[in-house]
């Protein structure tokens, strides 16, 4: 009954954290409006807001302890999230009394603490969030993350590649139950995030049986009725559809519960139900992909700076920095050719490159992006990129090229800026009213 009471209590704490967030951030930008906007009549407001914000963040870490002890949670991201959250308390104390006295006290000292206050509260809810959601949770839909959609699985050639367990039954697991049962998080402590934890299973023991779906705890308790305690998933999760629990009683009676069966060893409507969730790119994008994984590495050992722009078509966005390109460009431009259909992005500013140079860069088809300000360019160089047809972002500032370069560039249908700061150029040439006239956006500013 005790530990009922606790996790009864504890179960109010994400309702209750957020109130110390905007009390504290208030309070914050209260304090910049008063000294900033000279209002010295708010200084009082300033300390309520942070007396507040004290008072419900020493509640909010109280009920937090709670529900830690209820169980499901445990590890180091328990650790720093409850360290940080009594941190911040001690804080937001702090600084309401500092407040209160700050003509005793010297202002630099007063804005440390609010600005070491907003740090160790933004760790602890960054901490929380990640308890709840998952350590990627802030960074997983994150643009030209690299990061593929876990929810289908691993990125696959053919169908014959296909195994029921890492290409279904663990996207079906990922998405409905791994919120739960996860390191930091394992409730019953189960841990689903690979096939040794599950088969490992929890605190009352396996919850698969090979051969035996019924006697399976994972299936007993995803097929209860939905009003049943034992209910999973808890907590007005979604529910796993009939396709799914078909699947994974599929995996556990007819394929034994083994992790490399094969997809095509399945019943005819399972694989029919499966196939548009599979993540299947074909051989020769798969072949595509693994060229750029084995050019990454050794781009990287040279010093060149790389981002994936699309794990699916394996576009990257390339960087020379000018202190790795010194005195040798031209050779490292040339270790570029291998991978050139997949550079998208393309920056050698300030790398000493040459018109030369250009003959070798109007070989990468795809590029999208061309920074190449601040180097010894001509007109005579620029030409080499007119066949560049996919070239929409151009940037030469700081060049040499003057008007009469800009014929060549007036053949990029593609082109949609081009940078012209400290050139030649001058912003009247009837070749630049040619492109502006093109929809071409054409920048002289810094």
């Amino acid at each position: 009954m005790t530990q009922d009471i606790i996790t009864f209590i504890g179960r109010f704490h994400p309702l209750w954290v957020h109130l110390p967030i905007g009390f504290l951030i208030i309070a914050v930008l209260l304090k910049g409006y008063v000294v900033l906007g000279k209002k010295p009549a708010l200084h009082e407001a300033v300390s309520f807001a942070l007396l507040l914000g004290t008072i419900s963040a020493l509640v909010a870490a109280l009920l937090g302890f709670l529900l830690s002890r209820s169980g499901g949670y445990e590890g180091e991201l328990l650790d720093i999230h409850l360290i940080a959250g009594w941190t911040t308390v001690l804080l937001a104390g702090i600084a309401w009394w500092v407040n209160k006295n700050e003509d005793k006290i010297s202002k630099k000292l007063n804005y440390s603490i609010l600005g070491f206050l907003i740090l160790t509260l933004s760790v602890t809810g960054h901490f929380g969030g990640s308890l709840t959601h998952g350590e990627d949770y802030l960074t997983a839909y994150a643009p030209f993350s690299g990061m593929q959609d876990e929810s289908k699985g691993r990125v696959l050639a053919t169908m014959e590649e296909a195994e029921v367990f890492t290409d279904v039954i663990q996207p079906i697991l990922r998405s409905k139950c791994q919120s739960c049962h996860r390191p930091g998080k394992s409730k019953g402590e189960l841990n689903m995030v690979s096939y040794e934890t599950l088969v490992k299973g929890g605190e009352n023991g396996p919850v698969i049986i090979s051969l035996d779906g019924e006697k399976s705890e994972l299936i007993r308790r995803v097929t209860l009725p939905k009003d049943h305690d034992d209910f999973m998933p808890s907590e007005g999760k979604k529910p796993l559809t009939e396709e799914e629990i078909q699947w994974i009683r599929w995996w556990i009676e007819k394929g034994k519960a083994d992790p490399k069966i094969s997809l095509l060893e399945a019943d005819e409507d399972l694989i029919e139900w499966a196939k548009p969730r599979l993540n299947i790119l074909g051989a020769e994008k798969m072949l595509a992909v693994s060229i750029d994984t084995v050019q990454l590495m050794l781009l990287e050992k040279i010093g060149f700076r790389v981002r994936v722009l699309s794990q699916e078509t394996g576009a990257l966005d390339i960087v020379l920095p000018s202190e790795v390109a010194t005195g040798q460009v031209s050779e490292l431009l040339k270790t570029l050719l291998p991978i050139k259909d997949h550079i998208y992005w393309l920056s050698l500013a300030e790398t000493g490159i040459q018109d030369s140079d250009l003959n070798l860069i109007a070989q990468f088809s795809n590029i999208q992006r061309l920074r190449i300000e601040n180097n010894p360019i001509s007109d005579a160089g620029i030409s080499a990129l007119k066949d560049l047809s996919r070239l929409e972002v151009l940037n030469l500032n700081g060049t040499m090229v003057s008007s009469s370069g800009l014929e060549a560039l007036a053949e990029i249908k593609s082109l949609q800026s081009l940078f012209l700061w400290n050139t030649a150029v001058n912003p009247q040439d009837e070749w630049v009213i040619k492109l502006s006239s093109e929809k071409v956006k054409v920048v002289f500013g810094a």
